[in-house]
């Protein structure tokens, strides 16, 4: 890292390692994944991958409905709208995402690629731990696609006569 703490890019300190969720994952399912995982912020991208918004520990916790986990399956497309929020890519200074994350007045802003693909997200955090010289808490950045939390039901085989094959 070179320069002063203001001109270094963004993509030298943004968390670059992110979990994210489709926009039609469940509240309940994302708020498992950032409790399990030990996120504070989740980008939830459209089925084609284009950041849709970031959905943080504050919103879903100002939503939660005490009614029980079936009432928390609404989308969590439903939570951040439709308005992709201000973003930095990761050649910008930290700075420059300094004031859009003031100018937003949230903790985090999303760093998009050339492509607009998300590359990371840069929050608060991120800040304090540059200021204070720790290093990024990731190096390789990747976004990890909600797929791989899936979880299927095991369902038994049937022979065609109705009898049940027990899984294997």
């Amino acid at each position: 890292m070179t320069g002063t703490l203001e001109e270094r890019p963004v993509g030298e300190a943004m968390s670059a390692d992110v979990l994210a969720v489709t926009e039609t994952e469940s509240a309940l399912m994302a708020w498992e994944l950032m409790r399990q995982g030990g996120y504070h912020h989740v980008p939830v991208l459209s089925d084609d991958g284009g950041l849709i918004g970031v959905l943080d520990a504050e919103t879903l916790a100002a939503v939660w409905d005490s009614g029980g986990p079936d009432r928390m399956r609404k989308p969590v497309g439903t939570l951040v709208g439709h308005h992709p929020p201000a973003h930095v890519r990761p050649q910008d200074s930290v700075a420059t995402a300094a004031r859009a994350m003031l100018a937003a007045g949230t903790d985090v802003v999303p760093v998009l690629d050339e492509d607009g693909r998300l590359s990371g997200l840069f929050t608060a955090w991120d800040l304090i731990a540059l200021a204070a010289g720790a290093h990024p808490r990731t190096s390789a950045g990747h976004v990890t696609a909600p797929a791989l939390y899936r979880i299927e039901p095991v369902l038994p085989e049937r022979h065609p006569e109705g009898s049940v094959i027990p899984p294997s």
